[in-house]
Order: structure tokens, then sequence, then C-alpha cells
């Protein structure tokens, strides 16, 4: 192999706000290195296609054009297939060093050494780095942490790096066309972002809960002795935000991509001063209701706050204890919703279906529970989903509930069902319990016809006839969000076509 000429080629599958790649992208090209950042293929709800032939060719002359010597690669799971082939067909053309990374790199790391030439374990800004730098300079790549190669037949598994402390130091991500590609039928030169209306931040890293399906379950596992939840400034957010939207010209939102927006007092109190006068947009956050602090939430909605996303997941106290690791409080969430509805914010729920050892009976309480929340708010209904290497995935593989070929990598079922469709094949009782769960978040059904749906036993056993009702009340309510979303001006092309298509539509 000839020596790293310093052209390195960052490839994004399916995630044009792959956030962790920009900040490498950003890292790399602070410290001089030539990088290339590639969009491969946008994410549609529930309507994965793998690529095209033309595609494939398309990203193998475009890395020949950049002659680059060290690829990377990030994806989660479900795109493993996506990676190997991927792979396969760039190493007969190519002369470059391959990385994978990402959380299923990080989990599988020996399955991925059969195909790309060295993994990179948990953040990868520090350890890319080094790695290019390594690689440039034709050095060793002993005692790099947070790698895995092959040395003399064998497998080389380096120590963890201590993960980053100081958040703030990290680079912004880079908006710019500048080196920038992407690929979705055709070739463009240009960041796949220039005309979005929503811009997603993160505030912190890791999280302080720990649900058994979440892939923070492996993480805590991987940093164990470490402080794994890390915040960053308010002026650190607030200066990325600005430095963002000087290149994003279009950006109507915010949204906070953390898995829970909990911070101390004294943190939203200058965040809400900062943000207030020098952002100003109206912004979303994920949340957990164990924390709830009226206070703070009143701060942070007059700063701007204008949609919560709240996981409910179930309500029953053994499944979100056993299968999901989590505290449930119905009276925290009731009392939540209650302040939600007087500061006039707009809720989403989140609910998770099709979990094999949940009884039909706790999904009737759900339904009962969700009747009794204030009006209007949305739901997201998932359909669990098991990834490898999470503690969910570990107890239904010990207990033979689920096979191997039923773990995301192997299987792609997220391809098609990672957001609950009711199109997607389920038992009549399961099918029946989904339709009126999306019942519940249709303000223009009254409560009691709901209920008397609920409790109809030959609806249960032919619910044909609901599930058209219930797909046809949820295109009322999709017309109306787009209605209102393209008001605000938050509707773009992109997003239309992420969700816009019948086997897309997402119920709310």
């Amino acid at each position: 192999m000839s020596r790293p000429n310093g052209n390195i080629a960052l490839i994004s599958f399916y995630g044009v706000e792959n956030m962790g790649i920009r900040f490498i992208n950003s890292i790399l090209r602070k410290n001089g290195f030539n990088t290339h950042l590639i969009f491969f293929k946008k994410w549609l709800n529930n309507d994965i296609q793998y690529p095209s032939e033309k595609e494939i060719s398309l990203l193998g002359s475009l890395l020949k054009e950049l002659d680059v010597s060290m690829i990377g690669m990030g994806f989660t799971s479900p795109f493993l297939k996506i990676a190997q082939n991927l792979t396969e067909k760039i190493k007969k053309t190519l002369d470059a060093k391959i990385v994978w990374g990402g959380i299923h790199a990080t989990v599988c790391l020996e399955e991925c050494l059969a195909y790309c030439d060295i993994v990179c374990r948990g953040e990868g800004e520090e350890t890319m780095l080094e790695l290019a730098n390594a690689l440039k300079e034709g050095r060793s790549l002993d005692g790099i942490k947070s790698i895995c190669y092959k040395k003399d037949n064998s497998i080389v598994i380096a120590d963890m790096r201590p993960l980053i402390r100081d958040l703030d130091k990290l680079s912004f991500p880079d908006y710019s066309n500048q080196g920038k590609y992407f690929i979705e039928g055709r070739l463009e030169y240009k960041d796949p972002l220039t005309n979005a209306r929503e811009l997603r931040v993160s505030a912190s890293r890791g999280c302080p809960f720990n649900c058994s399906y979440c892939y923070n379950s492996i993480m805590r596992k991987i940093y164990k002795n470490e402080h794994y939840h890390r915040l960053r400034s308010p002026q650190s957010i607030v200066s990325e935000i600005s430095h963002s939207l000087s290149t994003l010209k279009k950006i109507k939102k915010i949204k906070f991509d953390d898995d829970t927006f909990i911070f101390p007092k004294e943190w939203i109190d200058k965040f809400c001063v900062l943000y207030a006068r020098d952002v100003g947009l109206p912004f979303e956050i994920l949340f957990n209701v164990q924390c709830l602090d009226e206070e703070n939430l009143k701060k942070l909605k007059d700063s701007g706050l204008k949609k919560v996303q709240v996981g409910i997941q179930t309500v029953s106290c053994l499944e979100s204890g056993r299968d999901y690791n989590r505290k449930l409080s119905l009276e925290k969430i009731r009392n939540f919703a209650l302040i939600s509805k007087e500061f006039n914010l707009h809720v989403v729920y989140d609910i998770i279906l099709d979990n094999p050892q949940s009884q039909f009976e706790d999904k009737v309480a759900l339904v009962e529970f969700l009747l009794t929340l204030p009006r209007p708010f949305d739901l997201f209904l998932y359909s669990l989903t098991v990834f490898p290497g999470t503690e969910l995935c570990e107890r239904l593989l010990r207990e033979d509930i689920i096979k191997p070929e039923d773990v995301e990598g192997h299987a792609t079922k997220s391809f098609h069902q990672f957001r609950l469709s009711l199109s997607y094949p389920r038992s009549k009782e399961e099918l029946f319990i989904a339709c009126v769960i999306s019942l519940t978040s249709k303000s223009f059904l009254p409560r009691r016809l709901i209920s008397t749906v609920l409790k109809n036993r030959f609806l249960r056993k032919h619910p044909l006839l609901i599930k058209w009702f219930a797909i046809a009340t949820n295109q009322v309510k999709l017309f109306c969000i787009l209605i209102r979303m393209i008001i605000d001006g938050d509707m773009s092309l992109w997003k239309f076509q992420e969700y816009g298509a019948p086997k897309r539509f997402l119920i709310q």
C-alpha cells in the first residue's frame, strides 16, 4: 500500500444529520487533513431502500476522484449488510484503509473486522485524529486507544480511551458546502442540510438513565468507571447554534437531541438568558418526567420552548422495570401533562408496542390512561426493535424469547417498522390495540367513543374495520399538521419526502 496522502473520506449511511461524523470531520479538518464528507442516501420513515448499482458506482467513482487513502464509515446496526457490501466493492478498486465506527462497530468489533481494516470504538473525535496522523506518518497503530485491528493473524483490541470531559473544546460542526457530497439517485456537491428548516444540537453527551433497549446501556458498561453524562456550557451551545445559523439561513426551529434535557438550575438559568438573547428561535426537547421541575420548565418555555417529547412506553410497572429498566410514575406523567397544558406546550408521548412479553391487559390500561391525559397531544408509536449489545437484547436471547436472527444487523426490521405502522403484519389482537391507542391522540374523537371501541369484543376479533377507521382519522390529523407546518414555515420538500408517502406516514 502506498503511503497515505492525508486525503480522508467520511461516509454517513442514511443519516444526513449524523452529528458524530460531522464532529470528526471538523476536528480532522482543523488539524490540517483534507477531508470529504459523503452522505450516502437519506433516511425515509419505514421505507429504507438498498442502494442501487448506480448509487454504488457513483460512490466508487467519487472516492477514486478524491484520491483518498483513508475511508471512515459511520453506521448503526440495521445498515451492517449495506456497509459490508460497499466495503467489499471499495476494496476491489481502492488501496485505502477502511475504518468502521458507530455503535455497531463498538459492540460487534470482531464481526466488523472480517470486512474493514480498523474499528474505532466509542467516541471518535480524538481516536480518529490520532489514527489519521499515525497512518499519514507511516507509524505503527500500537498504543492508539479505542481501536481494533488485525496484526500477525490475530486481533488487537486496544484499551478504551477516556471519555471526552471538556465537550466545549470540540470544534463546531461545519454546514458549508465545501468538501460535502450527497448521493441519492445522483451525486450532488453540497451539504444536504443546506435548505433545512430544523437544526439539531446536543447540549450534553450520555444520559443519566439506563434504559435497557437504548445504546446507553451499552456505553455505560464500556465506560463503567467514568462519569458518563457530561454537559456542555450554555455559552458553547449558543455559540454553536449562532455559528450554524450563519450558514443555514432557512432554519426555523432548534431541536435538542439530548437523550433527556436535564440540567442543574444554574445551568438552566444561564442557558435561558443566552438563548433568548442570541438565538430566539422556538426549540424542542426530549424529557424524562422523573426530573420534572416546574420552575425550570417555565423558564425554558419563556425562552422559546414549544415542544416536549416524553417517554411513557408502557403503564405496566412490570414491563417498565423488567423489560425497559425504567422507573414508572403515572402520577408524575399526569402532573407533567397538566403543567404542560397550563404552559401551552406541544407534548408528544412515546409508546413502545410489539413487546413479546407484554400482556393485552396492560395495553388496555395504557389506552385508559392516555384517555385521562389533557388534550391535545401527539403520539410517537414505536415497534420494539432489538439492537445488539443492549441489556434488553442480551436478556431476550438468554431467555430464548428471540433468536439471533431477530437482532438488528442480522435483521432489518427498522427499515420498515421502527415507527409503528398499522400495515405491518401482527396478530388481530395486537392490531386492534395499536389502532385504539392511535385513536387516543385524535382530539376530534370523543373519549367515550374510544372507550366504547376498546370494549367491543367483535372489533377485537375482527379489527379490519377499526384499522381503516384509525388510518382515516390519522390522515385527517396529519393533514392538519401539514397545514400548520406550512403556515409556520417548518415544511420543506425534504421533510415531505421523509414522511409524505402512505407507507411513510407517522401515527400521531
